[in-house]
């Protein structure tokens, strides 16, 4: 199952500019648009985004597990 999301009249460009990797099956990724990427990381080490986050007018510059 694939996350489809819906935007305006421009696409996200999601570039990433901080990765953090969570109990080896979750990668998470912060971009300079102050969006927040979850991806799930397979055995077979596809990577699937499970979930797009919207809501921070800066740049994420730091993630951190807490």
């Amino acid at each position: 199952v694939l996350p489809i999301v819906l935007w305006g009249r421009r696409a996200p460009t999601h570039c990433v500019s901080s990765l953090l990797l969570v109990d080896g099956s979750v990668i998470v990724t912060g971009c300079h648009d102050g969006q927040i990427c979850l991806w799930d990381l397979g055995p077979d080490l596809q990577i699937n985004p499970r979930a797009l986050l919207f809501g921070h007018t800066a740049s994420v510059t730091c993630l951190s597990k807490a």
